[in-house]
């Protein structure tokens, strides 16, 4: 990951301090950190900087410290998962060391305890989940309750691309969203995060996200095509749909594959576009850009323009300058693959 001269997060700054009593205390509250200790002569350069952003079942965090340290995480209550941004750090588990750093990083449940260990230099990204929202997803991706207690212990692991990438890219959306992306948009994300949590990592039930699932029927489909053009406007979260067309979330995801071309979200989309698009050809009084683009769930105008443009073949600036428009131009949003 790169590392910009501003710190990521920082609209969500939690802790600046020089007070390694302050700092233990805060971390204590946050991660169940037990304790944190210097080598001689090092805590004087100590500069401790936490950005902490935390959603409804999830929080993401940046640290850097500045100082060699060791800390101890006594009982995590929540799933976690670290993504070093530089420096070096050394995990210890069982009395068993592993080098945390480039895509390597630490990731485990709750009820674990570890030692770490992190250079002057080090910086990392730290991914903490509410146990029942990933018990939830699992459920919901498996298709039925989770009867066993989800496994996963702590251990240094590669990072799985699609789990690193969508990491960046919510980090980067947070950013450019100056702290206040709509409810919409922070749903969506978080539910991407912990799917992808789910199947970039192993633990007991990775054999059932693996292979192929059974479709869900074309009736299926159907009812949750109806159920997106009706609810575009709200958080659309993967278990709904799922319950929409009483499948589990990897047969949804397939029989959209199979008979769309495209994934339920991708769909979600779509109609967002459409919807988009039929408010920038309104043209009422106050409409702009940007206001349709958040309306619809697009935080990324960037984003939101390249969508718009592959489905209309113009921006939609130009759409909202040339409207009102007549029926007879209206198109329909072409099928993406």
């Amino acid at each position: 990951m790169n590392v910009t001269t501003k710190d990521p997060l920082s609209h969500f700054s939690a802790l600046r301090t020089r007070s390694v009593d302050e700092f233990c205390q805060r971390l204590s509250g946050l991660f169940s950190v037990g304790a944190i200790d210097f080598g001689r002569g090092d805590e004087q350069n100590f500069h401790g900087r936490l950005n902490h952003y935390a959603g409804k079942d999830l929080t993401l965090s940046y640290g850097r410290y500045d100082a060699p340290l060791a800390a101890t995480i006594l009982n995590a209550d929540n799933f976690i998962q670290g993504f070093p941004l530089g420096g070096k750090g050394i995990s210890v588990v069982d009395g068993s060391e592993s080098a945390l750093q480039d895509n390597h990083g630490l990731v485990g449940g709750p009820g674990a305890k570890v030692s770490l260990k992190y250079s002057d230099d080090f910086q990392h990204f730290v991914l903490t989940i509410k146990p029942q929202a990933v018990i939830r997803k699992l459920g919901a991706l498996i298709g039925y309750p989770a009867d066993k207690q989800l496994q996963m212990d702590f251990e240094v692991v590669p990072h799985a691309p699609e789990l690193r990438r969508l990491v960046q890219f919510v980090v980067r959306e947070l950013d450019e969203g100056a702290g206040s992306l709509p409810p919409l948009v922070l749903a969506e994300l978080e539910q991407s995060l912990i799917v992808s949590f789910l199947c970039g990592n192993r633990h007991n039930y990775s054999r059932f996200l693996d292979g192929t699932p059974k479709a869900a029927a074309p009736r299926e489909v159907r009812r949750v095509e109806e159920y997106v053009e009706h609810h575009w406007d709200q958080p659309i979260t993967i278990e709904a749909l799922a319950l929409i067309a009483n499948a589990s979330v990897r047969s949804l995801f397939y029989a959209f594959q199979k008979s769309r071309g495209i994934s339920p979200m991708t769909f979600v989309r779509q109609a967002r576009i459409r919807r988009a698009y039929a408010m920038l050809v309104s043209g009422e009084p106050g409409t702009s850009v940007t206001s349709v683009a958040l309306a619809c769930g697009f935080s990324n105008l960037g984003h939101f323009a390249k969508y718009y443009r592959n489905a209309y073949g113009e921006l939609p600036s130009d759409t909202l300058r040339e409207s009102p428009v007549s029926p007879r131009k209206r198109r329909n949003l072409p099928a993406e693959t």
